[in-house]
């Protein structure tokens, strides 16, 4: 962190959800708001909480009651709040604006969390419908066509394509089934498990960017989620370096920190924010440049951030529902194209053989 006095080191806890830090922002502000001491709303916050975080509020408070300040409290358990969180508070502190800078927390979290719940709903369907799939390919495949295959071998007629294919993979499936479902479940975690991984965030990332859809409302969301950041931190007081800092580590793709490492560095050098975001226009579409570089001159930075971060929610909401819109044909194709090569594999042989029955 770049302020000194906060003292932030990392907590081995585990991360609280957005949903539990935008409500415990909220109900702070409101009891400060009130009248209450912050030892007495930290108090009544921990006696309200359930699991883990209960035990940071517990933490929080005893350090409160020593005499440390909030920010530094918050900034022992950095990896449950995280920078965006401490810093805010701490300029809160500064500026005798704490209250209202929860508030803006909590609005924010509020923001996030909506935006995390439409990219995680656009999947979810995709995802349910393939899983579905897979379990009764697989039930199909281990217990149905073992039992269909021997009727078809013991016809002493030329076999349809389809019906000899789905004899040879009714024998591959008998002789390897379980091996080739569990490698496939296999590959798949292991595939998930190499994609979180910082390593591989270069490729998967840069390939991400670059899908149809899925491109854009990645773009969407990370420039969303960086103008809303930036915005909620400069109205709490926190200078822009510090600002870009923590905007920086909020987001979720590998080119978008790489390019605000450099904005970042050029701005600490004395550079406008909208020339420097300019130079990495692959990633910052010209629209954002501008809109920032009218706030900078205007003397209304803050509006026209909180401006675009609306723009581009509403952009992410959009690429949701085309996602989903796309998807759901495409699927229904897929699975339909499964049961009908099945039927016409089983129903050919059948009707070819009784069509050849003469009374």
């Amino acid at each position: 962190m770049a302020q000194p006095q906060l003292q932030v080191r990392h907590s081995s806890r585990r991360g609280a959800s957005l949903a539990t830090r935008a409500l415990f922002a909220k109900h702070l502000a409101v009891m400060l708001k009130s009248g209450l001491t912050l030892t007495e709303a930290l108090a009544i916050t921990r006696d309200s909480s359930r699991g883990a975080f209960r035990g940071v509020l517990t933490d929080i408070m005893r350090a409160v009651e020593t005499g440390r300040p909030l920010s530094q409290a918050f900034g022992d358990h950095e990896h449950v709040f995280g920078g965006l969180f401490i810093e805010a508070t701490y300029a809160g502190e500064k500026s005798g604006t704490l209250p209202e800078n929860l508030e803006n927390i909590a609005t924010e979290l509020e923001r996030e969390k909506e935006l995390v719940a439409k990219i995680k709903g656009a999947l979810m369907y995709p995802s349910v419908v393939l899983a579905a799939a897979f379990v009764l390919a697989m039930g199909v495949s281990l217990f149905v066509l073992p039992k269909i295959t021997p009727l078809f071998e013991s016809f002493h007629t030329e076999l349809p394509f389809t019906t000899r294919a789905l004899i040879s993979f009714s024998h591959f499936i008998s002789n390897y089934g379980y091996f080739f479902f569990g490698g496939a479940v296999l590959c798949t975690l292991v595939l998930v498990w190499a994609v979180r991984q910082k390593f591989s965030h270069p490729f998967t990332h840069l390939l991400m960017l670059r899908m149809p859809i899925v491109g854009g409302m990645i773009r969407s969301a990370n420039i969303a989620r960086f103008v809303r950041t930036l915005g909620m931190l400069l109205k709490s007081g926190v200078n822009v370096d510090e600002a870009i800092e923590i905007a920086h580590d909020s987001m979720g793709n590998y080119y978008y920190k790489l390019a605000l490492t450099r904005v970042g560095r050029d701005v600490a050098k004395g550079s406008k924010l909208s020339g420097s975001l300019a130079q990495e226009a692959h990633l910052f579409p010209p629209i954002v440049t501008r809109m920032i570089k009218v706030g900078e001159e205007s003397g209304k930075f803050e509006e026209t951030l909180f401006y675009l971060a609306s723009f581009y929610e509403a952009e992410v909401d959009t690429s949701t529902k085309t996602l989903s819109t796309i998807l759901e044909p495409i699927l229904l194709l897929f699975i339909g194209l499964l049961v009908g090569g099945l039927a016409l594999a089983i129903i050919t042989p059948i009707y070819e053989i009784t069509g050849g029955i003469k009374y």
